[in-house]
């Protein structure tokens, strides 16, 4: 990385802005570092030496996020091509910094979105929830396969995440890209989305989905989910989703129709796989990203 790129990114990074508004679910945090600088930051070593974010220890809470109306966001297929969306296609590596840690990765997928550029994840992807520190550089590519990027990278314009639940059933987040990728078009454009879904029964058949890097491939397994602690869903016997794969998608009704929607993101394995269940707090955090 040249000399001048660096002493800019680092100027930029501590411009961040974080914004946790008194008395609400929701926390965001705004990139302030240019697209030149994040490129020039993202070099093939550095992707290469990205370790996968642990999931944090499991901390008891008392919040309990109520149930509410039943939502249902359709999926979008790509402009242009392609007679559908699919999973496969808008699943992809996220790659991030921890200041004072160095760089990371984890899973994300592309939902459907007013704005078009949303990719929901984990909040342990995004944030420390026991000190508050917020993470930084965020790099997004769908389709991602063994280091390759087909449709190329995305970065970010900011974030937000769940703040009234401090436990694994908290831990959602959604990012804001800006354009990008091959042709700098809105994510959602380039390879569709999966829709999502809030408030959805939790047993309900399902696929888990994310790229661990032992693999560095997205990888999936499917059950029968049970609800877990503290608002969590689990699936039993859900092998392959190991370190890296936080933030990958929990997707229920897995069908070709375009019926199929994201309920949930990986958090870890708590005993079998856990999932942060997408509720009202979910629902909050997703309106505000995709209306950025």
């Amino acid at each position: 990385m040249h000399r001048t790129a660096a002493v800019l990114l680092t100027a930029a990074l501590s411009l961040l802005v974080t914004v946790i508004p008194a008395h609400a679910a929701v926390g965001t945090a705004t990139n302030t570092v240019s697209a030149n600088a994040l490129d020039a930051y993202w070099t093939p070593q550095r992707l290469a030496q990205a370790k996968p974010m642990p999931a944090p220890v499991g901390a008891p809470s008392s919040t309990r996020d109520d149930l509410g109306t039943p939502t249902f966001v359709h999926d979008t297929k790509p402009a242009g091509f392609h007679p559908m969306s699919s999973v496969w296609t808008t699943i992809g590596r996220l790659v991030f910094s921890v200041p004072g840690k160095g760089d990371y990765l984890c899973s994300a997928n592309v939902v459907t979105s007013n704005n078009r550029d949303v990719i929901a994840t984990a909040r342990h992807c995004v944030m420390d929830i026991s000190t508050g520190q917020t993470y930084n550089n965020f790099r997004f590519a769908p389709s991602y396969n063994r280091g390759s990027a087909p449709q190329g990278w995305w970065n970010w314009r900011s974030m937000g995440w769940r703040i009234d639940d401090t436990s694994p059933g908290g831990d959602n987040a959604f990012i804001v890209l800006a354009t990008g990728g091959n042709g700098n078009r809105h994510v959602q454009d380039a390879v569709g989305s999966s829709g999502i879904g809030f408030n959805q029964p939790s047993n309900n058949y399902a696929h888990g989905l994310g790229i661990p890097a032992d693999k560095d491939y997205a990888v999936w397994c499917e059950g029968q989910p049970y609800d877990g602690p503290q608002g969590g869903v689990q699936i039993p016997n859900c092998q392959g989703l190991s370190g890296g794969a936080s933030g990958g998608a929990f997707i229920v009704n897995y069908q070709g129709d375009g019926s199929a929607m994201q309920t949930a993101s990986f958090f870890g394995s708590w005993g079998d796989s856990y999932f942060a269940f997408y509720r009202n707090a979910a629902l909050s955090v997703y309106n505000g990203a995709q209306n950025a």
